[in-house]
């Protein structure tokens, strides 16, 4: 006896229907960005549909999978999918498909039928699990046979927790957007990232921070040593195949050779608001601030107390070039009160570059071994494929 659909589904099995056919079904292109190099090395390729309904992706694939069309219409996303990747052969692209989808025959078919994947990355969602781990582990494998590579979304959360981190070892770990956003002030969030980084070393895997939206952000990205990066800050989808914004590549330039400067405190520098007081202002700008006096020069940096209030500590300056064990003996050899206060960076004319944090320093004194270690993140890729 057929099931009858409420209204609201009969919608929706109409629009995904539609959808399924090829109207109102495209994929736009997000870039991926070769750090390294400072230019794009691939793209996700990510679904969009012209409604109605209006809904996000995530939506209509929720519809799909409720009215049990979402591996026709993943189906139809792989035949567009193949068709989009055949026009920049020479980048990698990759593609969403849930794990309880990959090991349909006919979704595999879809995936593989095309010819070889050299250049394609499936990219596990983490929203439903495949069920039968001796088929997806064939799936996997016939993924790859063919050249293709795996991707894990989210990597840390849900579905690509650690656990089937280790079991299915992807190609490249996306890591969660949860754990990207204010990366840039979290010195917990850094750690976590770099043991992620050291683990997917030891996978032979690409560490890919996805969800970066600020030039902060990406700075420690870079920092950190994540070698692919992709988020608003460096394009958003697209219909288009974007490429790198030329102040966007110098910026990831400079970072880089920062970071070369793996000796020095130039690696270290952040971004600072720097913030010449008018005449009679009394109150001190927000926290972090490098407040500098007529001639531009350093002069304070504002701090925040236990208790919430601003203040404003005298600058200790040092230069790009300086080693960070003598400006950690120079930040401790102040009051107490002042011993975590940001040091600021100044070039040789004593224009402001940036702040090094107090606990930046402490963190490079203590390491064991170099930034360049062969368990930090794996370097940026040299393959073809990515």
């Amino acid at each position: 006896m057929a099931t009858t659909l409420a209204p609201a589904d009969v919608r929706w099995d109409r629009a995904l229907r539609r959808a399924i056919d090829g109207d109102g079904l495209r994929l736009v292109a997000q870039p991926i960005i070769d750090v390294a190099r400072g230019q794009v090395g691939g793209y996700e390729l990510l679904s969009r549909f012209a409604g109605p309904p209006q809904a996000s992706p995530d939506v209509w694939f929720d519809h799909a999978r409720r009215l049990g069309l979402d591996a026709a219409l993943t189906i139809a996303v792989l035949a567009e999918f193949h068709r989009l990747r055949a026009v920049n052969p020479h980048l990698f692209c990759t593609v969403n498909v849930e794990p309880h989808l990959l090991i349909r025959p006919d979704v595999l078919a879809a995936l593989l039928g095309s010819g070889p994947l050299a250049g394609a990355v499936v990219e596990l969602t983490e929203h439903v699990e495949s069920g039968d781990d001796v088929a997806f582990a064939e799936s996997l494998a016939a993924v790859r046979a063919a050249g293709g590579l795996i991707a894990m979304d989210d990597a840390g959360t849900g579905y690509a927790g650690l656990v089937q981190l280790l079991r299915i070892r992807p190609e490249i770990v996306k890591l969660d957007r949860g754990l990207i956003e204010g990366i840039d002030q979290d010195p917990v969030k850094r750690t976590a990232v770099r043991l992620l980084g050291e683990l997917a070393g030891q996978m032979d895997a690409w560490l890919l921070a996805e969800g970066v939206e600020t030039r902060a952000e990406l700075a420690e990205i870079v920092r950190i040593g994540v070698p692919l990066v992709q988020g608003w800050v460096t394009g958003r989808p697209a219909d288009a195949w974007s490429v790198l914004a030329p102040d966007l590549r110098a910026f990831l330039h400079q970072e880089s050779a920062r970071v070369a400067l793996g000796g020095h405190i130039a690696a270290l520098v952040r971004h600072a608001v720097v913030h010449r007081p008018a005449p009679a202002e009394t109150e001190p700008p927000e926290t972090g601030t490098i407040v500098v006096d007529a001639a531009g020069r350093a002069s304070a940096v504002v701090v925040a107390d236990p208790a919430g209030g601003l203040h404003r500590v005298p600058a200790l300056v040092a230069a790009p070039s300086s080693d960070p064990r003598d400006v950690l003996r120079r930040a401790i050899a102040r009051p107490a009160a002042w011993h975590f206060a940001p040091v600021v960076c100044t070039d040789d004319r004593g224009v402001v570059m940036g702040l090094v944090e107090v606990r930046d320093l402490i963190d490079v004194v203590l390491a064991e071994s170099p930034r360049s270690s062969p368990d930090s993140p794996r370097s940026s890729p040299d393959r073809g494929e990515v």
